[in-house]
């Protein structure tokens, strides 16, 4: 049975004792969101938050990021439970009373609200209560930069996972019943890289084209054309994107200017058409602009691999889930997102599963709109706790070491 008989009401327990602290942290850190590794007050908040509790607690880790452990019993396996700080460049318009003061930034991914389920796992685990159930220690790790930065690279580099059997997150998602959860084995998000193409014309007069080469116009060309790579190469089965995003030229709107500059995104889950994508993106647009007296120069970027969950940990979580959720909220996805997540990196040095936390039907992540039903928060907390005592009392993951 392991830690299972203490899951039940744990939610209810940690949102009637920590409730209140868990809202207070999230909304002080909706009010002055920070990007990528500049989240410097955040992890003062954290800081502050995490104050006169039994934890070993670094800071300026990754640059902003905090790691806290708390000491179980004995030397068994340590557990790593993460969440992320940083905001995104969005001008909010919830419309809350504690909305952004910062224009231009926002809370618009869920991160506050991860930091301060975390926060509220950790207010549970150092209670003596369930302390005394850890067979091991749990590291809670606040990072900074998930947002394209790649901070959960950087604390892999720098040793957070260092003597870690297993690792666990959670996301907030729009679309799933508010309270429920999912996760999968195998790929759960994508993997994100990025490319820029400088498409390179001849300029003229926008009344004389015969005399250039509308780089304009070869722009236009590649931009319908790249959507041929998923339409017609890749297996109708196997799921990929390719988005361009951008598209920047011209000065003015009678000059046909020299050169157009695409950006855009590529997903993918296979690892093989991840790495063919950019040789045929390259041959695609180049082929295109030298048919019109054109050429390019494609700047390719590998961001974030396929967050892949361990099979093991995803049927841990799920299993877990259901006890903490009740029968019939814990449901295994049937496909992953193709939207990408750093907590990948993580997932590559250590077993572990992330999961996708409900919060109904609600704008989407990365919309001014978002905004969602905080008394969720504390039913993460209570996943979180939970997750990490049943990893402990299996000694950590099969195959984990």
């Amino acid at each position: 049975m392991g830690a299972t008989r203490l899951f039940e009401g744990l939610a209810d327990q940690i949102a009637g004792k920590f409730g209140e602290r868990i809202t207070a942290l999230r909304r002080e850190i909706h009010r002055e969101p920070e990007l990528g590794f500049e989240t410097e007050r955040t992890a003062r908040k954290v800081l502050s938050a995490l104050e006169g509790l039994p934890l070993e607690v670094e800071s300026g880790v990754a640059k902003n990021g905090v790691v806290a452990t708390l000491e179980g019993n004995g030397e068994g396996p340590v557990v790593v439970l993460r969440a992320d700080m940083d905001a995104l460049p969005i001008r909010e318009e919830t419309g809350l009373p504690f909305a952004s003061e910062f224009d231009g930034k926002m809370h618009a991914c869920g991160h506050d609200a991860h930091t301060a389920m975390l926060f509220g796992a950790a207010l549970a685990l150092c209670e003596d209560g369930l302390r005394r159930h850890l067979e091991g220690s749990v590291k809670f790790v606040f990072q900074p930069a998930e947002e394209g930065g790649g901070g959960g690279r950087v604390m892999v580099e720098e040793g957070v996972l260092e003597g870690v059997s297993a690792a666990f997150a959670l996301h907030l998602w729009p679309g799933l019943p508010l309270g429920s959860a999912a996760t999968r084995p195998g790929p759960i998000m994508a993997a994100a890289d990025a490319f820029e193409l400088l498409v390179e014309g001849k300029g003229t007069h926008g009344a004389m084209p015969h005399l250039g080469t509308d780089a304009v116009l070869v722009a236009s060309q590649i931009v319908t054309l790249l959507q041929s790579l998923v339409a017609r190469e890749v297996d109708p089965t196997e799921p990929a994107v390719v988005t361009v995003g951008q598209l920047e030229a011209g000065t003015a709107f009678n000059i046909i200017p020299e050169t157009a500059r695409l950006k855009g995104t590529v997903r993918t889950l296979d690892e093989e058409l991840r790495r063919v994508m950019p040789q045929r993106i390259e041959e695609l647009a180049r082929g295109v602009a030298r048919g019109m007296r054109g050429d390019v120069r494609l700047d390719y970027e590998f961001s974030y691999p396929v967050t892949r969950n361990d099979p093991e940990a995803a049927r841990l979580a799920l299993d877990v889930a259901g006890k903490v959720l009740g029968e019939g909220r814990a449901v295994e996805a049937a496909r992953p997102a193709m939207g990408a997540e750093d907590f990948a990196f993580m997932l590559e040095a250590v077993p572990g599963a992330y999961i996708w936390l409900g919060v109904g039907d609600v704008s989407g992540l990365h919309t001014p709109t978002f905004s969602f039903d905080e008394s969720v928060m504390p039913v993460g907390s209570a996943l979180l706790a939970a997750l990490a005592l049943e990893a402990l009392s299996q000694r950590g993951l099969p195959g984990s070491g």
